[in-house]
C-alpha cells in the first residue's frame, strides 16, 4: 500500500546528511530493505554510506533507538512511530528517506501457489486491504482512534504519525509499469540477484484492480 518508505535518519545533534560522512548509522540488518533505501536515499544527497559510513545491524527499530540514544551509533533509520518518539525527545532529524527516493515498504504478499489454488481467498483478503486502505487514507478521524488502540499510543502521537506518513500511502493500492520495474531492481539488488526480474514475477496487481473494481461504488464511512 506504500509507495514511499516511511524512514527517517535521525541522530542526537543537528547536522546535514554530508556530515554524517565518517558516522556509524544504525540499520536493521545489512541487505535489508531498511539498509537498502537508507543507502539510496543518502547516496541522492550526497554520501556514498558504502564507503564513507559504518553499517550497524542493530535490529528493530527499539534497538535501533536504544543505540542511537546510547552512543553505540551515531544515527539510526526510524520507522513512523519511532521517529516520531525521538523527535518528542529531541534527537534530530537528518533526513527523510522518502523525500529523496521511492519504494515499497508495505503491501499484501501471499505464494505462486496461493494464488493458483486460491484465487478467490486472495481477491477477499485484498478487497478488504484495499477498503481499510480507502477508509485510513479518507477518514482521518475515524481512523486514530483505531491506530491508538492497537499501536498502544497516546492519540497526540498518533496523530503526528498519520500526519507524517499519509503521504506515503497509494490512493488504491496499486502503482505504475515504471514504478514496479524501479522497485524489481532495487529488490534484486538488496537480494544481490544477478539479473533483474521481470516486474510481473514479483509482483500480480491484477488482485488489486479487481479488488478496485468490486469497490467502485463504496465509500468509507
Amino acid at each position: 500500500h506504500t509507495f514511499k518508505p516511511g524512514f527517517w535518519i535521525f541522530a542526537r545533534e543537528s547536522m546535514s546528511p554530508t556530515q554524517l560522512r565518517g558516522k556509524k548509522l544504525a540499520v536493521s540488518t545489512l541487505g535489508s530493505i531498511v539498509h537498502t533505501l537508507a543507502r539510496l536515499a543518502l547516496r541522492k544527497a550526497g554520501v556514498d554510506a558504502d564507503k564513507e559510513m559504518t553499517m550497524i545491524a542493530a535490529g528493530t527499530d527499539d534497538t535501533r533507538f536504544a543505540a542511537l540514544k546510547s552512543g553505540v551509533a551515531d544515527a539510526a533509520v526510524l520507522n513512523a512511530p519511532w521517529g516520531v518518539r525521538a523527535r518528542r525527545q529531541g534527537l534530530k532529524e537528518i533526513l527523510f528517506v522518502s523525500e529523496e527516493i521511492y519504494g515499497l515498504s508495505g503491501g499484501v504478499v501471499t505464494t505462486t501457489k496461493m494464488i493458483q489454488t486460491r484465487p478467490e481467498t486472495v481477491l477477499k483478503f485484498v478487497t478488504g486491504a484495499v477498503k481499510g486502505l480507502k477508509y485510513f487514507t479518507a477518514n482521518r478521524e475515524g481512523t486514530i482512534p483505531i491506530l491508538a488502540k492497537y499501536m498502544r499510543m497516546d492519540t497526540e502521537m498518533v496523530k503526528e504519525v498519520y500526519d507524517t506518513t499519509i503521504q506515503t500511502f497509494t490512493a488504491d493500492g496499486t502503482r505504475g509499469e515504471d514504478f514496479m520495474r524501479s522497485e524489481a531492481q532495487i529488490q534484486a539488488a538488496a537480494l544481490g540477484l544477478k539479473e533483474v526480474p521481470p516486474p510481473e514475477r514479483p509482483f500480480d496487481l491484477s488482485f488489486a484492480r479487481k479488488a478496485n473494481e468490486r469497490l467502485k461504488n463504496w465509500k468509507p464511512q
